[in-house]
């Protein structure tokens, strides 16, 4: 078997411990550089390159798409897509999880229960957004930042008005969010593969925050989610779309609300928290995946024997 991960840096640690761990059950990795792809686009006969080079056919493509190249990463992505070739989560599925405000959205359609959240470009409706956003204090949060950067914790309409003119000044879009208070800086991070959640950890924000990443600082710790909490991260993953995720939530007075989730989800720290081994079970599942699927286009060639 023969798979891409789609990656700047193979260096990262999600990275190198997928490359460990598939070389233990014979799969070949090509760490492939989105960034170096020139994508051709020529009628039905559609080309990945490199250099000067195709790119070969692959059983199976992860892609680990940072936020910072979004946009070409997705181009990537979507130009394997129409080559027929299998992605653990497509082009869709990141674009909709990578957006806060439209991940929200496609969530509480679905009848999953998230924190209010407003988006707006108007100052004049700060008053009414942080009504709607259930009072102060407040969470601005930028749309694609990732690792707790771009979220901040507001408690007074001056400094609500004060921050959301920088960013908008910055050309960045903002949603203002309800704070859970009773969350008390903790919340849960349930990594999904397929349809089960394999781990989970409580994380807990460091002394002076309310960011409870681990990027930030916070600490994790193994725990067993409550059912309410597994189903809600089983079923983000599904509306969305996403075989491999991670999925933030938080506890709240009306039950597990889902924060965000993540389609490219670091393993190092829910490694380090739990001790299990999430780079085994990822490859694990994408060779079974793979193998499913060349069962089914095999029988769907074979021709119909007659009775």
């Amino acid at each position: 078997m023969r798979l891409a991960i789609l990656s700047r840096n193979k260096n990262l640690h999600s990275v190198r411990r997928l490359l460990q761990e598939a070389a233990l059950v014979n799969v070949d990795v090509d760490v492939v550089n989105p960034l170096e792809c020139q994508l051709v686009v020529e009628g039905r006969h559609n080309r990945v390159m490199m250099g000067n080079q195709d790119l070969p056919r692959y059983d199976a493509i992860l892609p680990r798409i940072g936020a910072s190249i979004t946009d070409y990463g997705l181009a990537v992505v979507k130009q394997f897509e129409t080559q027929g070739a299998f992605l653990i989560n497509d082009s869709q599925a990141i674009a909709e999880s990578r957006d806060k405000m439209r991940c929200l959205q496609i969530l509480a359609g679905a009848g999953i229960r998230v924190p209010a959240t407003v988006l707006t470009r108007s100052a004049r409706g700060l008053r009414l957004a942080v009504e709607a956003a259930k009072g102060l204090p407040v969470i601005l949060k930028v749309l694609q930042g990732t690792q707790g950067v771009g979220v901040m914790l507001v408690h007074t309409p001056a400094s609500l008005g004060s921050v959301h003119d920088t960013l908008r000044g910055l050309g960045q879009d903002v949603i203002i969010q309800q704070f859970i208070g009773e969350a008390q800086g903790r919340d849960y991070r349930a990594f999904v593969i397929g349809n089960q959640v394999v781990a989970a950890m409580l994380r807990t924000a460091p002394e002076g925050d309310f960011r409870s990443n681990i990027h930030r600082g916070g600490q994790g710790k193994l725990v067993k989610l409550p059912k309410s909490f597994e189903k809600a991260a089983i079923r983000a993953a599904q509306v969305l779309g996403l075989q491999v995720a991670g999925i933030d939530l938080m506890e709240s007075e009306s039950g597990p609300m889902v924060l965000e989730a993540n389609s490219s989800p670091g393993f190092e720290g829910i490694e380090k928290a739990t001790g299990l081994n999430i780079a085994s079970q990822i490859l694990r599942y994408i060779v079974e995946q793979t193998g499913a699927r060349r069962g089914r286009r095999a029988g769907a060639r074979r021709p119909a024997t007659k009775s």
